[in-house]
């Protein structure tokens, strides 16, 4: 019996090394705001956010982090206006910048916080599953989806369900991805921002 999971974990993991030039950019950007006096804000979409609260809660004193409330679990995310009540929630500096987390990127709630965060001039960086992403429609009015509104994407190639294994006569899909690819993205970008920031302390 093979250990199939691993096997395409290693596939998988390849396609996010590709990724280290935009997981390098996104820990400047974090260090630059943090150095100006900002927090690194974090949220998620429900299947994601087990994946924000374990990566907030490891940040250290050096990466000044605030995780904002999902309402509810994630029970309203679907209903459009539901974004209006984390808004109404936030505590936020002008140096803020945010990272919004959702396999989709479709849910009326993370858009509306999303175009929020644009809307008031703050940088904003996504981990989404990009080529879903981009094949699915916004359940939103707009007809936006998250990735059209951040300034830098992290792409967990989450797929639909998020179900890469199948076995004869199971349907559907099963052993998803995208929380542990998010993890992978999130823990080497903190410590992208962390070796900034010591560098630029040393510096001084």
């Amino acid at each position: 019996m093979s250990l199939c999971y691993f096997d395409y974990y290693y596939q998988l993991e390849e396609k996010l090394r590709i990724e280290e030039p935009l997981m390098v950019q996104a820990g400047t950007w974090i260090a630059k705001q943090i150095n100006q006096g900002g927090r690194l804000q974090i949220y998620a979409s429900r299947t994601l956010s087990g994946v924000a609260f374990e990566f907030w809660d490891q940040t250290p004193d050096l990466v000044p982090s605030i995780l904002i409330d999902n309402p509810a679990g994630g029970v309203y995310e679907t209903l459009e206006g539901a974004g209006q009540a984390i808004i109404d929630e936030l505590s936020v500096k002008p140096e803020d910048i945010f990272l919004l987390l959702s396999n989709e990127g479709r849910n009326p709630a993370i858009i509306e916080l999303a175009q929020w965060i644009k809307e008031n001039g703050h940088p904003l960086i996504i981990v989404t599953g990009f080529d879903l992403s981009r094949s699915i429609k916004s359940q939103h009015s707009s007809g936006l989806r998250l990735f059209e509104f951040a300034d830098l994407v992290l792409d967990n190639h989450a797929n639909l369900h998020d179900a890469v294994l199948t076995l004869p006569n199971l349907d559907p899909a099963i052993c998803g991805t995208a929380s542990l690819a998010t993890i992978f993205l999130l823990q080497q970008v903190l410590y992208f921002t962390a070796k900034q920031l010591v560098q630029e302390t040393r510096g001084k």
